[in-house]
């Protein structure tokens, strides 16, 4: 069986489809059916205008255009004219080397007037080989069946291509597209256009006319297929024109035709098809035979516009509008905005790129407004997720009241004033509703009228009073507190004062209004939940850095996630921040166990079984720790892990070390004397002895013991010793004295003291007996250690307000590594054992703690030549109490 356990933010992750992605679906939805619906499509076409205005080209030179206009009605008589006209200038065109002559004209009736006119024009066409013709779908009569009028019978057989002229209008009514194949029943015409070039150039404009498969055929609806939209290559009279009449005549220049496609329509109002094209709207329209010529040098240039198809621009609209919730995640909420115009403006960019550069429409309304809304909505989808997570955090801060520092109510302000009487000399308290001046609340002495203008923030004072404002849920609380008047807190007291009436604050109840107005309280509430639990979090953080414990909470990926100052400074670093996010086990390895275990086995048990584990450990060279691991793991715990605290046991492992020498030193050397002298009096030879012999042999061992006991209570006695029994002393007088009673034992071993006072008197505030006997110990020190007729100097100084007495002697010195030892109880040189001087190690373990109840300090050196110096450090007055009563 395999059970999987998932964290409780984790399985709700997985009850829905995640945020981004559900906004991204609604605006996708959103977008394809607004894409579908054409609702847009006055919009795209409008787009697709201003675009194609961006950006004029410059027409083919060998198309021209010979126009029907005003000049010509007037040369040549009223429209229509006679067929001779036409085969005249199919002539005239023919001669002048015309590469083909594409006619915008329907002659699809006989010229009853003058029937040898047809006959002429077929002649000349016929003739000509060249001359291109139109097919008009239309109906003959309103509400009648759709007809193909097609050029006379004979004129049809003798032309070299025929097509159909018909332009697609847009529901704006503007002549943007063509379809390349057009018929009745089934698309068989091509485009004029299309059918010139396939006699230019059969092999690359191929027709592709044959019937389209499941197409039925229906001779009363129009069939057609292949759209293209033409890219205008600029406003009406773009062209290069030539007028009709002006071509009969003659007056153009003797190559001006040759090689070249001429188009002959007509340009004049009201006789002729003129429509409104993108580049000249409602305004100028472009005449039906300029119109054709912009088809002809578009599919020349292969630069006919391909609408996209419905499915493409489909997927593709709907998968441009979710790019912004891929983006909006990786800015900040206030470079959204920017990012939403950017994506606009790149997608402007994309889609004239798609028609100017590679002649393909992909209408864009649909997906500008969806990137438009993106913004919007995200930003609405966004404060809603907010609202739900504030209220969630809420109602979650709120089942957790019990973990915070809660507020108070308001009748525990009585109980609270007791309290807070205790610490500080309060008088008195009183309390006002702030809206009607009713006194709620108050003890002790009375107090004043409330202050005008009272603040909500911080303290103001009146005289020995203090007044604050205290936001409650019903209204607000003046609170005034009342003092001595040399008493009013400031401060530290004046910090714990404020705490104090923070917990009795709350918010004030609002009404719900609108969705912003719910808004704007939860993030009031929020920030009151915040900085109550950062005020928490503060006092968390501030307990835990002073403790003299070393804390350290490890996750499931040993990192240290919390740690104290005291931590690092157990495992030697210089700030608990160079431990958070660091390998635990990596930072604990400093630290050497005690008992055998390694850290490894330590980690298992403590995150595998759920084992506290508690040891000693030591940190070199000296550190010596208590360690404590205890599993973080519970039954509501989202995260397993850790917690680490270390004690420092070095001052206790001391004491037990010292209590062992002592122990020791009891079982021994205070025993050897007392043994020695039972041995003495039951030997029968010393029994049968004489009495003086006996005494001198006992004396010594007794004098040994009395002195042992001695100095166990000047040790005693200095450690017991009070500060405030010390007096006003002269530590020059104390030097003297000690230099007396040394006197004697230095002539015993040939040593003279020489002495070197900087002042006559120096004052201090001490225990004179603790100090002389200090100052003995030193220069005994210094007399067991010297060889016979040495010197030693007792120098006594000030220097940086303490005076200071250096003892030196010629000895041998004291080695490097004992310098620092030879001042803890029972701790003796090495060269006591050399030089077979007896001693306990209690005299040097005294003057150290002297020196330290006296806020001194003593230290060991050795010089340079010979011997050793000790210097006794202990802080002294500038002027003598004689001086400063005078």
């Amino acid at each position: 069986m395999q059970i999987t356990a998932n964290r409780p933010s984790e399985q709700r992750a997985h009850r829905g489809l995640p945020e981004p992605f559900r906004s991204a679906l609604i605006l996708a939805l959103f977008t394809a059916l607004f894409a579908a619906s054409g609702w847009l499509h006055r919009w795209d076409l409008l787009l697709y205008d201003l675009q194609m205005g961006v950006k004029t080209v410059a027409p083919s030179d060998d198309i021209v255009i010979v126009a029907i206009d005003e000049k010509s009605l007037r040369a040549l008589g009223r429209w229509p004219w006679s067929r001779r006209v036409h085969a005249e200038l199919v002539d005239r065109l023919t001669q002048s080397g015309a590469k083909a002559i594409v006619f915008d004209i329907l002659m699809a009736e006989q010229d009853r007037t003058d029937p040898q006119a047809d006959v002429q024009l077929i002649q000349s066409v016929a003739a000509s080989e060249r001359v291109f013709m139109p097919v008009i779908t239309e109906q003959n009569r309103q509400g009648g069946m759709l007809v193909e009028s097609m050029p006379l019978p004979a004129l049809s057989n003798v032309v070299a291509g025929l097509g159909h002229v018909h332009i697609d209008l847009d529901a704006d009514g503007i002549a943007r597209g063509v379809y390349l194949y057009e018929g009745l029943g089934q698309a068989y015409w091509p485009q004029l256009m299309l059918s010139l070039l396939n006699w230019l150039n059969p092999e690359q404009y191929p027709l592709d006319n044959k019937p389209l498969p499941n197409q039925q055929h229906n001779v009363h609806l129009i069939r057609r297929h292949t759209h293209r939209l033409i890219p205008f290559t600029g406003p009406a009279g773009h062209y290069n024109r030539y007028s009709y009449s002006q071509v009969l005549e003659g007056d153009y220049m003797a190559d001006m035709f040759r090689d070249r496609i001429v188009l002959v329509g007509v340009t004049a109002t009201g006789i002729g098809d003129a429509l409104p094209t993108p580049l000249s709207g409602y305004g100028v329209p472009m005449p039906g035979v300029e119109i054709n010529a912009n088809i002809l040098d578009s599919l020349r240039r292969n630069e006919a516009v391909t609408p996209v198809s419905f499915l493409t621009h489909l997927l593709g609209s709907t998968l441009v509008v979710m790019l912004p919730f891929l983006f909006y995640p990786f800015f900040p909420t206030r470079a959204a905005p920017l990012v939403s115009v950017a994506l606009v403006m790149g997608f402007v960019l994309v889609n004239w790129i798609l028609l100017r550069g590679m002649e393909i429409w992909f209408p864009p309304s649909a997906v500008l407004l969806g990137l438009t809304l993106s913004y919007p909505l995200w930003s609405w989808r966004r404060l809603d997720q907010a609202v739900r997570y504030l209220n969630e955090q809420l109602e979650r801060i709120h089942r957790e009241q019990s973990l915070l520092p809660v507020h108070l109510p308001a009748g525990d302000m009585s109980t609270a004033m007791q309290f807070l009487s205790r610490l500080m000399p309060l008088q008195g308290w009183v309390v006002y509703d702030a809206r009607s001046g009713e006194r709620l609340m108050g003890g002790g002495e009375a107090l004043g009228e409330p202050l005008e203008a009272l603040g909500k923030e911080g303290w103001q004072r009146s005289g020995a009073e203090l007044w604050t404002m205290i936001e409650r849920p019903e209204g607000h609380w003046q609170l005034g507190l009342s003092w001595p008047r040399n008493a009013v807190p400031e401060g530290r007291a004046l910090g714990l004062v404020s705490d104090f009436a923070y917990q009795f604050s709350e918010n004030p109840q609002t009404d719900q209004g609108g969705v912003l107005e719910r808004v704007e309280l939860r993030l009031r509430q929020m920030r009151v939940a915040t900085a109550r639990i950062q005020r928490f979090r503060n006092l968390i953080r501030n307990a835990v850095g002073q403790m003299d414990d070393g804390l350290m909470v490890i996750n499931s990926h040993g990192q240290v996630v919390m740690s104290n100052p005291r931590s690092a400074f157990y495992l030697g670093h210089e700030t608990d921040q160079e431990l958070l996010g660091e390998d635990a086990y990596k930072l604990l390895k400093v630290l050497e166990v005690q008992g055998g275990e390694s850290w490894e086995e330590i980690f298992k048990k403590v995150m595998l079984a759920d084992e506290p584990v508690r040891f000693e450990a030591i940190r070199r060279p000296d550190t010596e720790l208590f360690v404590q691991l205890k599993s973080l793991q519970g039954v509501e715990a989202d995260t397993h892990g850790m917690i680490v605290n270390l004690s420092y046991i070095g001052t206790l492992k001391r004491s037990e070390r010292t209590r062992a020498k002592m122990l020791n030193f009891l079982s021994h050397d205070i025993r050897s004397p007392i043994t020695s002298l039972l041995s003495l009096t039951q030997s029968q030879q010393k029994r049968q002895g004489s009495a003086e012999v006996l005494a001198e042999e006992i004396e010594p061992l007794a004098r040994r013991s009395l002195k042992l006991a001695d100095d166990f209570l000047r040790l005693a006695r200095a450690e017991a010793a009070e500060v405030a029994s010390f007096i006003d002393t002269d530590f020059v007088s104390v030097t003297c004295n000690a230099l007396d009673e040394i006197y004697i034992k230095a002539k015993e071993h040939q040593i003279t003291f020489k002495s070197e006072f900087s002042d006559d008197e120096i004052w201090l505030l001490g225990d004179p007996s603790l100090l002389e006997r200090a100052l003995f110990n030193l220069m005994e020190n210094a007399v067991k250690f010297s060889p016979a007729e040495s010197q030693v100097t007792v120098k006594v100084y000030r220097d940086q307000g303490s005076v200071i007495c250096d003892i030196i002697d010629q000895g041998a010195g004291i080695p490097e590594d004992q310098l620092q030892e030879i001042f803890l109880p029972f701790i003796q040189s090495s060269l006591n054992l050399l030089s077979d001087i007896r001693g306990v190690g209690l005299g040097l373990s005294f003057v150290k703690v002297v020196a330290d109840k006296h806020h001194g300090k003593v230290a060991a050196r050795n010089n340079q030549q010979s011997g050793a110096t000790f210097s006794l450090s202990i802080p002294c007055e500038n002027e003598s109490p004689l001086q400063e009563s005078d």
